[in-house]
């Protein structure tokens, strides 16, 4: 039985905290948020869970053994740090960090601990993500060529809270939806981008000082070529997901958003889609299993904080290009 604690209780918090209450393998002993509101509403749904506002009062418990980073993303170095000094094995919610500067800084204390460090980019464990990668590793639609992974919704900003609709705290949809994106395709393409020629900026909304719209060509090392493509509207009709081409068929899968969008999986060949059955799953279960399994069997996490980072350089290298209007190689 591990001894989990959960900082922060915003957006994914709360289903984090449920997801370790609900594992046999794991006891939710402590649940940490700055606003008291928030807080006190949400403790309702954990009875004698211990809370605290500080998530460093958390790290200083003894009977805390592992730690789960929902906390807004400008916050996310110093907890990470934080919590890896202090001793506790981290699963850490996407993005790593805010920039490559604050995620290189993870990686060193990581690198200098024995303490295991997964980064939750829980598309690894999305069911028809993960179908896709099996799919793609096994050839099914031969030598991969290109890739086109896009995400169309709407941005609501009056449901986000302010941090998220302000670059400087981490917000912005690059860092929100475009690092599942890079994610998805440096998982699926298995190889790192070599250059990047981008744009990313705000024309749908203007008015906030954080991106709405990117599209993003990359070149990945072993050849494979890719775009990526996001705008979060004012108005139209949400799409997510990826489309790939091989030296031998298509693959394509679609995700909904919400209530919205396609749901499924398919090869495409002489001019028909065959659909691909894929077992439901829950995802964030499955990833806080996954962390248990790496914790107890001191074995690799099947997300790395190194490629954690690795998402991050290609975002920078994306926010470079718009920025210069030039290609920019990817830093290593």
């Amino acid at each position: 039985m591990i001894n989990v604690a959960v900082l922060g209780l915003g957006r994914i918090g709360p289903s984090h905290a449920r997801t370790v209450q609900q594992n046999p393998r794991a006891s939710l002993v402590a649940i940490a948020e700055a606003d008291q509101a928030k807080l006190e509403r949400v403790a309702g749904d954990f009875p004698g869970v211990r809370r605290q506002r500080d998530y460093r009062d958390v790290l200083e418990s003894p009977d805390v053994q592992a730690v789960i980073i929902a906390l807004p993303h400008w916050l996310h170095e110093q907890a990470a740090v934080d919590a890896v000094q202090a001793g506790k094995h981290v699963l850490i919610e996407k993005p790593l960090a805010n920039s490559v500067e604050e995620c290189e800084r993870i990686v060193a204390a990581v690198s200098s601990s024995r303490i295991k460090f997964m980064v939750g980019h829980t598309q690894h464990f999305y069911p028809i993500v993960a179908a896709a990668k099996r799919l793609l590793d096994a050839g099914e639609i031969g030598r991969l060529i290109m890739g086109i992974d896009s995400w169309y919704k709407p941005l609501e900003p009056e449901k986000r809270p302010s941090w998220m609709l302000d670059r400087k705290l981490g917000g912005g949809m690059m860092l929100m939806d475009g690092v599942h994106m890079i994610d998805r395709l440096l998982w699926h393409v298995g190889a790192r981008v070599m250059a990047v020629k981008a744009m990313n900026g705000n024309p749908v909304y203007p008015e906030i000082p954080a991106d709405d719209t990117a599209m993003a060509f990359l070149q990945f090392e072993n050849g494979v070529v890719a775009t990526l493509s996001r705008i979060a509207y004012r108005t139209g009709v949400t799409q997510y997901g990826a489309d790939y081409f091989g030296t031998n068929g298509q693959l394509k899968y679609r995700l909904p958003y919400g209530q919205f969008g396609e749901n499924g999986l398919w090869v495409g060949r002489d001019e028909s889609w065959r659909p691909v059955d894929v077992e439901r799953r829950n995802s964030l279960a499955d990833q806080f299993d996954a962390f248990l399994d790496c914790v107890e069997n001191d074995t690799e996490p099947p997300v790395s904080v190194h490629h954690g980072l690795e998402v991050i350089r290609v975002m920078d290298a994306i926010e470079r290009s718009a920025a210069t209007g030039r290609e920019v190689v990817v830093d290593r």
